[in-house]
């Protein structure tokens, strides 16, 4: 948009400036979220007036909600023309609300607003987008015409007071981050809770980029207390059942099991877990000692059971424990689940292919060290139930839970390539790829492969697994039906394209894929009758 030329002007100006240019703010939005979340740096988004800043609204709420920087510097027009009603205006002060975690707005270039004003405004946002915790933050820049090359006088003395604000090497205001650390009073009052503790249980959530998550698993080792990982700490895999690992609390019979006994202790590391029936259980057993850790002022609490809740961030909060760990504590894991789910591991060999076949087989064949993106619904459920045998393998995995939408993860898996030069791989359903099929086009300029998996089961299947299935009428709404398939759209953009319908086929297409080292799609066909199938079969094992 022209309103924004003052703004693209001064960024193609700065030669270490990374600048990522897309059609689509929506999906451009979700690509610096994607390259926030494995890089913990504030991603900045600029864009011009009107509508353009409402695209980027979706994936403002999901920075918020899951704690990563963003900063969308929106160009508007000055206020004589924005309170007139003239063409391309909204109201753009403060248009995020709580949405964000800081808002300013300059007011239209003056020689009355001095260089070190906007310098030193701007350290302050940027800070606030790293403190008291990550998070969004706008700035929104109204510019009087003209705004494209035509010279108007400034006073030499004003230019000259600019050159020296802004050829400096460091910011005007330096914002030193706080220790994020916890109080000496309440970690000898944990460790004491720890250390007395005979049947607890260690939970790990949701865990940002930047964390040291060697800090992390140097605790979840010592500690030695069975440990229920969450698909989104990214840790997941690095363990296996040998571990004391706990399958999700997703599987009943690992409900049923803590039941028979519960924990005196929960400490849950990082934010909220994808499983619901997990705080089922909190809700169900409110006599557990159950203590929270995360950088985060919000209240992250869904069971309302949280008795200790420390706002710290959580691999120092592990380095600060581990040598008040006694080592002599040995709380026993309850049971050895490894002869549960070797049944369900032969049910779903022998199955047709579905959704627990798919994550069982990717993680069994994704390189060590890969990126893998997933997408939410049934996807990431299905990932979060899987655990492995033996078998432990480091990945990061990236997932946008803060509010667990179905749209930009295409443009999520472009923004972690951009950062990373390394390849990505997205898993993800049909209507989630229809949501972001946009964001394709930016697959061109991304700075190593994303292969996408798009498992096609011919609408939102999630719901046939739900209460609500029975309900013949209601589920062609939720559902959201349709007869397509996607060899088209990857011929649009001229990306290479296969097809599975089978494990088998499945197992080829991904390492031909990896092997061929550039974008590809391979869309997984899945029955959904058979993919209902293999679930009530899963629910038939029993302890």
């Amino acid at each position: 948009g022209m309103r924004n030329a003052p703004l693209i002007a001064a960024l193609i100006s700065r030669s270490e400036a990374n600048i990522k240019l897309g059609i689509d703010e929506r999906a451009q939005a979700y690509r610096a979220l994607g390259y926030s979340k494995i890089s913990g740096k504030t991603t900045v988004l600029i864009c011009t007036s009107g509508t353009a800043l409402a695209n980027y609204m979706p994936a403002i709420i999901e920075a918020k909600k899951s704690g990563q920087p963003l900063m969308v510097i929106s160009a508007d027009r000055p206020v004589e023309l924005a309170i007139s009603d003239a063409n391309q205006t909204i109201d753009q002060v403060k248009f995020y609300g709580e949405h964000v975690q800081g808002s300013l707005n300059l007011g239209a270039p003056s020689e009355a607003i001095s260089a070190e004003v906007i310098a030193t405004s701007i350290d302050n946002l940027l800070f606030k987008s790293k403190y008291p915790h990550s998070g969004p933050v706008h700035m929104n820049c109204p510019f009087r015409e003209p705004v494209d090359d035509t010279i108007k006088e400034i006073s030499d003395s004003y230019i000259k007071s600019c050159e020296i604000v802004f050829n400096k090497e460091q910011a005007m205001t330096n914002y030193p981050l706080p220790e994020q650390s916890c109080s000496n009073e309440y970690l000898e009052k944990l460790a004491s809770i720890v250390n007395e503790t005979e049947n607890g249980i260690l939970v790990i959530g949701s865990l940002a980029a930047g964390l040291d998550k060697g800090q992390i698993k140097e605790f979840i080792n010592k500690l030695n207390w069975p440990t229920f990982l969450d698909i989104s700490s990214s840790l997941k895999y690095s363990y296996c059942l040998d571990d004391k690992i706990i399958p999700t609390f997703d599987h009943p019979e690992v409900f049923e099991q803590y039941s028979n006994k519960a924990p005196q202790t929960i400490i849950h590391i990082g934010g909220r877990t994808t499983s619901k029936h997990y705080y089922r259980f909190l809700e169900t057993y409110k006599d557990i000692n159950y203590i929270s850790i995360n950088l985060n002022s919000a209240k992250e609490d869904p069971s309302h059971q949280t008795a200790i809740r420390l706002v710290a961030a959580p691999d120092i909060f592990c380095q600060q424990m581990l040598p008040l760990i006694e080592i002599k504590n040995k709380v026993k894991a309850p049971f050895n689940w490894k002869e549960f789910v070797a049944r369900k591991v032969k049910i779903i060999v022998e199955s047709e292919m579905a959704y627990p076949s798919i994550s069982k087989k990717l993680i069994e064949i994704i390189q060590e060290d890969s990126n893998l993106y997933i997408a939410n619904s049934t996807v990431i459920r299905s990932f979060d139930n899987y655990v492995s045998m033996s078998e432990r393998k480091d990945i990061t995995v990236l997932s946008n839970r803060g509010v667990s939408g179905i749209e930009g993860l295409i443009a999520s898996a472009c923004g972690v390539t951009d950062k990373t030069n390394s390849p990505t791989t997205l898993i993800i359903g049909d209507v989630s790829f229809i949501h972001d099929l946009n964001s394709l086009m930016l697959l061109k300029d991304t700075n190593a492969p994303v292969i996408i998996i798009l498992v096609n089961n011919f609408g939102g299947g999630i719901f046939s697994l739900l209460p609500i299935a029975k309900d013949k009428d209601m589920l062609p709404y939720m559902a959201t039906p349709h007869e397509l398939q996607f060899s088209n759209a990857a011929k649009l953009f001229d990306i290479d394209y296969k097809k599975a319908t089978n494990i088998k086929d499945f197992e080829a297409a991904y390492n031909s894929s990896v092997a061929d080292q550039k974008h590809s799609i391979i869309e997984v066909l899945v029955d959904n009758d058979k993919n209902i199938e293999l679930y009530k079969k899963l629910r038939t094992v029993r302890l």
